[in-house]
C-alpha cells in the first residue's frame, strides 16, 4: 500500500515481513513520514540506500520488568548466540573465569550447591553485580567420607563475593537448607541481613545461639503473600506446601525482568493445617510474564501424584486403633503435621505420647514458639516415667529412622537404649522413607528388630508416609501453569535434572537448560516468546570446593580434614616406622662406611601373616637405610625407607598402606668427631651447654630464648636464664638453669632407650652407641689432666663407654621415677659417694669398662650400711656432675651482666670461687700450666662435699 511522496521520498509500508524500501536524499522528510505511522519501524542505514522496515501491530507498550521503550541494537558482525552476543564476545567471556560488571545479561544465577546432588542447597541470585543468597543448606556424608558430620557449600567463595551479597533468603528450615548457617553467616558481612518465615526463624535462632553468633537486629521476619525489598528484588514469598511448616516458594521482581524460585513443594489438596497450595498467584504470574523458573526435581522420576497428609493421618488412625500392645512410631523429626495426626490418634485411643529424641524437642519447641505446634510440650510423659505406665496406654515417637547410629530406634534396635527397650509384643510404625544411600544401614536396624520379634509395618505399602515433593504430575502441572520464557531444573541429582528439562520440553518451553554448582548463568528478558534466540548465557564458572564439618569445631576442606587419607588407612592399613639413626663414628682412624640404625615398626590395618610381614619389614627398612649415603639428610632417609616398605607390602599383600617414616639421628656419634677436634685444638667450638647445644642441635637457632653472648675473654654466656628448683634423687638445690638446659640429655636418654617391644629391633651389634653427650662432655671435664694425656684418656672414654653402663642406668632411673615410693638418697649418703668417686677417679681414666669400679663403690657403700645399687650410684653421680656445669654457666652469666652493667655483686661465696676455677681449667691448659690445672682438681674434689651441704 501506497503512503505517499514526499520530496522525491518514497516511502512503502506493509504489513508483511518484507521491508519496505525508499530512496531520497531528504533524511528528514523520512522520518517525519516514520513519526505519524501507528506502526513500529526500525531503520537500518545502508552505504547507497536508506531503509525501512515497519511491522503491523499495535502501538509499542512498555512490558513488566523492561525500563520502557529502548533504541534498537545495531547489528553485529559474526555468528550471533544469546540476545544480540556475538560468538565472538562469547568465546572472550568463557575464557574469563565470570562476567562481572553492569554489562551483559541483567539476571545472573550461581549455584554454589544443590545441583547435582541431594542436600547442600545455596544459590546466589543477582541483577548485574547485586545478589542475594537463597538457602544455606547441609549434605550429609557418604559413607566414604570417614568421619565427617556434615558437607558444607564453599564458604571461602561466599567470604570473596561478600561485598556484592547484599541478604539472605531462606525458604524453609529443613537442614538441607538452613543447616549450613553457622559457616555461612560468619562469612558474609556483619550487617548482611537473614529473611526467613516465623517457624523457620525460631530455628534458625537456635542455631545461632549454639554457635555464639546470634545477632538479633540482623533476623527479618517475612509473611507469605507480604512484598519486601531485599538486595536488588522485590520479594513475594508464596504459599507452597510441604513436609514442614512455613514453607514458601520465591518470586524475585526487578527492572529486568520475574524469576519463580519455587523452593521444595507439592500440591496437597487437604492440608492439616488448611493452608492449600498457592495456585492463583501462579496463574497471576504467568499473566504477568515470568523470565526464569528454578523448580524441585526430587521426584521427577515417580510417576503420578503424591497423597495428602490427611490420607496418611487416617492410615495412622486406624493402625494404632488395632495395636493391643505398646506403639512405637518414627518419622522425620521436622514433620510437625505428621506429630499433629500422631497426636491426634492418641487422644482417641487413650494413649499417652512420649518423644524420645532432643531433635523431636527441637523443632516441637520452635513450633510451640510460633503458636504451630500441634502438642503441649508440657503435657508429654517424660522419658524416665516409662516403665511407670502399660504398654497398652503409651505411643512413642522416637527418631531413628534412617537408622543413625546414635539415634533411639538404632540403639533400641542392639538394646543399648537408656530410653526403652524393645519385646515382641511392640509394633514398630515406620512413618518415613528410606533416603538413598540409606537402605543397607535401615535395612540392618530392620533385621535386627525382627530378631527381637517386634511387628514391623513399613510406610510406603500401608500408606504411613507421603512425600514432601511433588511427583511428576504435579510438576507437568506447575510448568503449564506458568509457562516461563526460561526453565532451570534445581534440587536433585543429574539425573533428575535432565529429566526434569525434558518434562519442561514437552510442556511446550523452548529454553531450558541444565547447569553444575559453580556456573554463572546469564539470563535476558525475551520481549517475544516466539523468537528462536535463547536468552540463556553461560558466563564462565568457578571451581568450587567442598567444606566439612569434622565435629563440633573440625572444619576445612578435604585437604585439611585428610578425607582421602583417612579412607586410604581404613582400606590399605598404616605403617609407622621410627628410626634412631647412627651415622658412621671416626675413632681411632676406624670410620664405618654406611649407616645404623635402631628401627621400630608398628603396623595397623594389617595381615601380618603370623609375623612374617613384620619381619619382612624389618630387613627392608635396614637394608633401605643402608643404601643411603652417610651424609644424606634425615629426609632423604625417610623417604628411602617409606617407598621400600611400601613396595614390601604391595608385594606381599597386595596392598598400599601409608607409610610414615620418623628418623631422629643419634648425636653421638658426631659429638665424639667434635671433642676429638676440640682437644686438638681444630675446633671453634666453645666448651659448656651452649657448645653442647650447637653439637647437638646442629644449627644455632635451636633456642631463641637462651641466646649467647661472647664477652671480652671470648667465651660464652648466656643472655636469658629463669630459676629454677632442681632435685636429684631427693635432694634439692637451687639453682638459674635456662631453659630445657637440664633436660637435654634426659629426654635424647628417655627416647632412645625406651622399654623394648615385640616389634622393635636392637642395635646391629657391630654399631653399638656411645654414652650420651652429656655424660661425655662431663667426664672430659672431670678429667683434670694435662692436654697430651687428656687426649687419649678422652678418646679411650668415649670407644670404651659400654651400652649395658648406658642401659643399666637409665632402666633404674626410669623404674625409679615410676615407683610411688623412691628411696631418696641421704645427704650423708652423697657425701660418702662422693669421697669414694673421687678416691677412685684416676681408675676411671685408664680402666676400661668402668661398671665394675661403680660396683665396687657400691659394696664399699654397702659395708658402711647403705643399700645402694651400682646403676643408681652412677645415675646420682651424672646428676649431680649436670648440676654443677648448669651452675657454673648461670654463675658466670651473672657475672658478665654485672660487670657490664658496673654494679658490686655480693661477696662471692666458696661455690662461686670454685666453680671459677674449674671454669678456667681448660685456658689453663692451653697455656700448658700443667700444675695451676691439677691444683684447681685438687681443690674441686676436696671442696665438693662441703659445698653441696654447706
Amino acid at each position: 500500500m501506497l503512503l505517499g511522496l514526499l520530496g522525491g521520498f518514497s516511502l512503502y509500508c506493509t504489513s508483511s515481513s518484507k521491508p519496505l524500501k525508499t530512496t531520497s536524499p531528504n533524511m528528514a522528510a523520512a522520518f517525519s513520514a516514520l513519526s505519524s505511522c501507528p506502526y513500529t519501524f526500525f531503520c537500518r542505514p545502508s552505504s547507497t540506500k536508506l531503509c525501512v522496515s515497519c511491522s503491523a501491530g499495535s502501538p509499542t507498550t512498555t512490558s513488566i520488568g523492561s525500563r520502557g521503550t529502548k533504541a534498537p541494537p545495531r547489528k553485529r558482525t559474526g555468528r550471533m548466540e544469546g540476545t544480540g552476543k556475538s560468538m565472538e564476545d562469547s568465546v572472550k567471556r568463557k575464557m574469563e573465569q565470570f562476567y562481572e560488571g553492569p554489562g551483559g545479561p541483567p539476571l545472573r544465577i550461581v549455584p554454589i550447591g544443590g545441583l547435582g546432588e541431594i542436600g547442600m542447597n545455596c544459590m546466589l541470585v543477582g541483577n548485574y553485580d547485586r545478589y542475594i543468597l537463597i538457602d544455606a543448606g547441609v549434605m550429609f556424608p557418604d559413607y566414604d567420607e570417614l568421619g565427617v558430620q556434615k558437607i558444607i557449600p564453599d564458604t571461602t567463595f561466599i567470604r570473596r563475593w561478600k561485598h556484592k551479597i547484599e541478604a539472605v533468603i531462606i525458604t524453609h528450615g529443613h537442614e538441607d537448607h538452613i543447616g549450613a548457617l553457622p559457616w555461612v553467616v560468619p562469612a558474609l558481612d556483619h550487617n548482611t541481613p537473614i529473611y526467613a518465615s516465623s517457624f523457620t526463624m525460631e530455628l534458625i535462632k537456635k542455631r545461632l545461639k549454639e554457635n555464639g553468633i546470634f545477632v538479633p537486629s540482623r533476623l527479618k521476619v517475612f509473611k507469605t503473600k507480604r512484598k519486601f525489598t531485599a538486595g536488588p528484588f522485590e520479594i513475594e514469598p508464596i504459599r507452597v506446601t510441604h513436609s514442614i511448616p512455613d514453607c514458601c516458594g520465591l518470586v524475585l521482581r526487578c527492572a529486568d525482568g520475574t524469576i519463580l524460585h519455587t523452593g521444595d513443594w507439592k500440591i496437597d489438596e487437604s492440608p492439616l493445617d488448611g493452608k492449600v497450595f498457592d495456585r492463583e498467584t501462579l496463574e497471576e504470574l504467568s499473566k504477568e510474564g515470568v523470565t526464569l523458573m528454578m523448580s524441585d526435581s526430587t521426584n521427577v522420576l515417580s510417576p503420578g501424584r503424591t497423597i495428602s497428609e490427611s490420607v496418611v493421618a487416617d492410615a495412622l488412625l486406624r493402625r494404632i486403633s488395632a495395636a493391643k500392645g505398646r506403639i512405637i512410631t518414627t518419622q522425620f523429626a521436622s514433620n510437625i503435621h505428621r506429630l499433629g495426626s500422631v497426636k491426634a490418634a492418641a487422644d482417641l485411643t487413650g494413649r499417652k505420647l512420649v518423644f524420645v529424641g532432643m531433635s523431636l524437642r527441637t523443632y516441637l519447641d520452635a513450633a510451640w514458639k510460633d503458636g504451630k505446634a500441634p502438642i503441649d510440650p508440657s503435657t508429654l510423659v517424660k522419658v524416665e516415667d516409662i516403665d511407670s505406665y502399660a504398654p497398652k496406654d503409651l505411643l512413642i515417637v522416637t527418631t531413628g529412622s534412617q537408622a543413625e547410629p546414635r539415634a533411639a530406634l538404632n540403639l533400641a534396635s542392639y538394646g543399648s537404649s537408656h530410653a526403652f527397650k524393645l519385646n515382641k509384643e511392640d509394633v514398630i510404625l515406620y512413618s518415613a522413607k528410606v533416603i538413598p544411600g540409606n537402605e543397607s544401614r535401615v535395612m540392618k536396624m530392620m533385621n535386627r528388630i525382627s530378631e527381637i520379634g517386634s511387628t514391623i509395618v513399613m510406610g510406603k505399602n500401608e500408606l504411613l508416609h507421603t512425600s514432601g515433593h511433588g511427583y511428576r504430575g504435579e510438576l507437568e502441572e506447575v510448568l503449564k501453569i506458568v509457562k516461563p520464557q526460561h526453565f532451570l531444573p534445581i534440587h536433585g541429582e543429574l539425573l533428575f535434572l535432565k529429566e526434569h528439562e525434558l518434562l519442561g520440553k514437552s510442556t511446550g518451553i523452548r529454553h531450558t537448560t541444565v547447569i553444575k554448582n559453580g556456573e554463572m548463568l546469564g539470563v535476558s528478558h525475551l520481549r517475544n516468546r516466539r523468537v528462536l534466540s535463547n536468552g540463556f548465557v553461560s558466563l564462565g564458572k568457578e571451581n568450587l570446593q567442598l567444606m566439612y564439618n569434622d565435629g563440633d569445631k573440625a572444619f576445612g576442606t578435604s585437604t585439611e580434614l585428610c578425607i582421602d587419607e583417612r579412607l586410604k588407612i581404613a582400606t590399605d592399613g598404616i605403617v609407622v616406622v621410627s628410626m634412631e639413626i647412627l651415622r658412621p663414628q671416626n675413632l681411632d682412624g676406624q670410620v664405618e662406611k654406611s649407616l645404623k640404625g635402631k628401627i621400630k615398626i608398628t603396623t595397623r590395618c594389617l595381615w601380618l601373616d603370623k609375623g612374617k610381614l613384620l619381619d619382612a619389614l624389618h630387613k627392608a627398612a635396614h637394608a633401605a637405610l643402608s643404601s643411603c649415603p652417610v651424609n644424606s639428610p634425615l629426609t632423604h632417609m625417610e623417604r628411602t625407607v617409606s617407598e621400600m616398605l611400601r613396595k614390601m607390602v604391595r608385594k606381599y599383600s597386595g596392598k598400599r598402606p601409608e607409610v610414615i617414616a620418623i628418623a631422629v639421628e643419634n648425636p653421638a656419634a658426631v659429638l665424639s668427631d667434635e671433642l676429638n677436634a676440640r682437644l686438638s685444638g681444630n675446633s671453634h667450638v666453645g666448651f659448656g651447654i651452649s657448645a653442647l647445644r650447637k653439637i647437638v642441635d646442629g644449627h644455632p637457632k635451636g633456642n631463641q630464648v637462651d641466646r649467647k653472648q661472647p664477652d671480652g675473654n671470648g667465651y660464652a654466656h648466656l643472655e636469658k636464664t629463669s630459676p629454677q628448683n632442681l632435685e636429684v634423687d631427693g635432694i634439692e638445690f637451687e639453682r638459674e638453669l635456662p631453659k630445657e638446659e637440664g633436660t637435654t640429655s634426659r629426654s635424647i636418654l628417655a627416647e632412645g632407650h625406651s622399654s623394648a617391644s615385640e616389634d622393635q629391633d636392637d642395635f646391629q651389634k657391630s654399631s653399638a652407641p656411645s654414652s650420651s653427650p652429656v655424660n661425655e662432655l662431663v667426664k672430659s671435664d672431670e678429667s683434670m689432666v694435662p692436654p697430651g694425656e687428656q687426649k687419649n684418656k678422652l678418646k679411650e672414654d668415649v670407644v670404651d663407654s659400654s651400652d649395658d653402663d648406658l642401659l643399666e642406668n637409665e632402666n633404674s632411673r626410669l623404674k625409679r621415677s615410676k615407683s610411688v615410693k623412691r628411696n631418696k638418697w641421704k645427704p650423708e649418703e652423697v657425701k660418702s659417694l662422693i669421697k669414694m668417686r673421687g678416691e677412685l677417679h684416676s681408675r676411671f681414666q685408664v680402666v676400661r669398662g668402668r661398671m665394675a669400679l661403680w660396683e665396687e663403690i657400691s659394696t664399699n657403700l654397702m659395708a658402711d650400711g647403705i643399700n645402694r645399687s651400682p646403676g643408681q650410684c652412677k645415675s646420682l653421680w651424672t646428676s649431680l656432675v649436670q648440676k654443677y656445669e648448669c651452675c657454673l654457666v648461670t654463675t658466670i652469666a651473672k657475672m658478665n651482666r654485672k660487670a657490664r652493667t658496673g654494679r658490686k655483686g655480693k661477696k662471692l661465696g666458696p661455690i662461686l670461687k670454685t666453680w671459677i676455677i674449674f671454669y678456667l681449667i681448660p685456658r689453663q691448659w692451653q697455656q700448658n700450666d700443667r700444675k695451676k690445672g691439677e691444683q684447681c682438681f685438687e681443690f674441686f674434689w676436696k671442696a665438693s662435699p662441703s659445698l653441696l651441704f654447706n
